[in-house]
């Protein structure tokens, strides 16, 4: 059994832990890797350099892994509120990392919803083909980044909103690990600092709780 004494040596070293938690475990606030829903091999970078009340400036990055081919033929967002953009954006820096975007990539204000996400619905994305479900690859192809601006409405918006629902479109897909999957769609969401915080006081929260109990 746990002794006072010690357990007043403990309290300090389990707030310690506490605040190493909320300052560890965050995400960095640009960026967030989108991993595939059905294959893991299948995995997007996206990085947001420049976020104003206008336009955003992204890259994507098709994440080489060994074995594994695709494509990027869509990136799309869902968002808080009612949020307009507008079309055509720009991708760069060169048609070699654009693939079928060009360099003036589609910007659909009207994608509806996510293949295996039926709860998401997308306010804007970028696609190659007629719509979020049917890009005509190739995108962009694995090992290469392309660099997307697009104008709109996102006053209000924070970088944590844009990477807490991007949704990725992967086409062309081989996989030996995964060899039934054909096209695939993979979302990822951003930890918000504040809820890291959280965590870490109630770890502070429980060890004084212990204390208290422990000197009655």
């Amino acid at each position: 059994m746990v002794s006072l004494r010690n357990l007043s040596k403990l309290v300090p070293v389990l707030a310690v832990f506490a605040v190493l938690v909320g300052s560890t475990l965050t995400a960095k606030a640009d960026q967030v890797t989108v991993v595939g829903s059905q294959s893991p091999n299948l995995q997007a970078t996206i990085n947001i350099t420049s976020l104003t009340n206008g336009s955003i400036t992204f890259s994507v990055t098709n994440v080489l892994v060994a074995g594994v081919t695709s494509s990027i033929t869509g990136i799309g967002f869902e968002l808080p509120g009612t949020i307009s953009a507008n079309s055509p954006g720009t991708c760069g820096p060169t048609l070699a990392e654009c693939g079928n975007f060009t360099l003036t990539p589609t910007v659909d204000t009207t994608p509806g919803s996510v293949p295996n996400f039926p709860a998401a619905t997308l306010d804007w994305a970028l696609v190659t083909g007629p719509a979020f479900t049917g890009g005509n690859p190739p995108g962009i192809n694995q090992g290469l980044t392309a660099t997307f601006t697009v104008t709109g409405n996102f006053t209000g918006l924070t970088q944590a909103d844009f990477l807490a629902g991007v949704y990725v479109r992967f086409q062309s897909v081989s996989d030996p690990n995964f060899p039934n999957v054909g096209s695939d769609v993979a979302h990822n969401s951003v930890p918000e600092p504040a809820s890291m915080l959280l965590l870490g006081s109630g770890l502070v929260g429980v060890a004084a709780s212990l204390r208290k109990r422990f000197k009655k």
